[in-house]
């Protein structure tokens, strides 16, 4: 019984282990984000530390806002994690409450039963074995009698054993609950703390925003962050591409997923048709831009949309998620390439809700709205590419 126990209560451990290797890649994730969190905060605390002592210069506080940017879309994303596995462990402990209820009401039901026949046998077995002994006529009557207790006998045993296994797995139950409820806590208290170190980061920023927001010298620099920020995605596009066109005529990467009202028809036939990628007012257009402030010409890539901090932001058409970056002047990207070499590009997101050669449909949701990279506030920047061309979005949009 005692090495029945111990069995039990390893496999316990052993399913504590499996669950965490099933989630491996999440557990991963949740290490990778933890430690870029503990990085981008030291480089804060220096950046404070710097910024203290010494005259603030309006190159060091827009490095200190970019990485405030980064630490606020990271600890968003840690924020998911924490906030899928508080969710999982929620199913787990439920779940394994109801398995602890209905283990003790088969243990109820066992005891009773084995409690029943063993009073059944104290008061009954002796007198009814010299009944059937003296009532026989035959002496197979009294060999099938000795065989249906015999019968019984091995019936109670096994009702004995599977009561033994019923209270061995009641306890690892229990144990693995325990376990889940620890974690559980800790995980809330972790998500708490996050959710406040998020508040204090934007407060941060804002301060930092509103002391900068007309200084000419920092709005250049930015400019200068968004034109590099540019030409890195002109570079992953361009990597798409030189990857596409190197490949034998009518072969894909991958199979397309075969998916209910699928489409067939082709990006280049959508002009005109697009879907808009979130819901909003379009403050820049495409093209030659001259800025209000500055009074310098710029090429705007692509179109800003103004909406709300979290707007959903949707696919425009079906395709795979060529890439997904952070970059500063641009914050969270995803970028989507569609068929013969189209492609969308989607910046400024406060949440990433899809992962890298993922296939999306028409209107499925990618990201959210954000602001990290932004001097104006949640924008989403949407940009529409044919093969290394860069195209109007509103030519695209319906």
């Amino acid at each position: 019984m005692l090495f029945f126990r111990k069995r039990h209560i390893c496999a316990a451990w052993l399913l504590v282990f499996a669950h965490f290797d099933a989630n491996g890649r999440e557990m991963e994730l949740d290490a990778a984000q933890r430690q870029e969190l503990g990085e981008l905060r030291k480089e804060i605390a220096k950046f404070e530390k710097e910024l203290s002592k010494s005259k603030q210069q309006e190159a060091e506080i827009l490095s200190h806002i970019s990485t405030l940017d980064r630490e606020i879309d990271v600890t968003k994303g840690y924020l998911n994690s924490l906030t899928r596995d508080v969710r999982t462990r929620e199913r787990q402990i439920k779940n394994g409450r109801n398995d602890i209820v209905m283990t003790s009401a088969e243990i109820d039901r066992l005891q009773k039963l084995l409690k029943d026949r063993i009073v059944h046998f104290y008061k009954h077995s002796r007198t009814a074995f010299l009944e059937t002994l003296f009532a026989s006529t035959s002496l197979s009557q009294v060999q099938v009698w000795t065989r249906y207790q015999k019968i019984i006998y091995q019936n109670d045993k096994r009702n004995i054993e599977s009561l033994a296994s019923k209270k061995a797995h009641l306890e690892q139950e229990e144990d693995l609950l325990n376990m889940q409820l620890t974690s559980q806590e800790r995980k809330l208290n972790e998500l708490e703390q996050e959710k406040k170190q998020l508040v204090e980061s934007r407060d941060k920023r804002d301060v930092y925003l509103k002391k900068i927001q007309n200084d000419n010298a920092v709005i250049s620099q930015r400019l200068k962050d968004v034109q590099e920020a540019e030409r890195q995605i002109l570079g992953l596009i361009a990597r798409a591409e030189e990857d596409r066109l190197s490949r034998s005529p009518g072969t894909s990467r991958q199979a397309a997923p075969v998916l209910p009202g699928r489409k067939t028809r082709k990006f280049a036939g959508l002009k005109g048709k697009l879907i808009w990628p979130a819901q909003g007012s379009v403050i820049s257009h495409f093209g030659k831009q001259k800025h209000p402030q500055l009074k310098t010409v710029t090429e705007n890539l692509g179109i800003e949309i103004k909406a709300n901090l979290g707007t959903p932001v949707k696919s425009v058409d079906e395709g795979w998620v060529q890439a997904i970056t952070w970059q500063r002047g641009r914050g969270n990207i995803i970028i989507i390439s569609h068929d013969d070499g189209f492609y969308t590009v989607y910046t400024h997101l406060a949440e990433i809700l899809v992962e890298t050669n993922q296939f999306v449909q028409e209107g499925q949701v990618i990201g959210t709205v954000g602001d990290s990279g932004s001097l104006n506030g949640p924008v989403l920047h949407f940009q529409i590419w044919e093969n290394t061309q860069n195209l109007n979005p509103e030519d695209w949009l319906a």
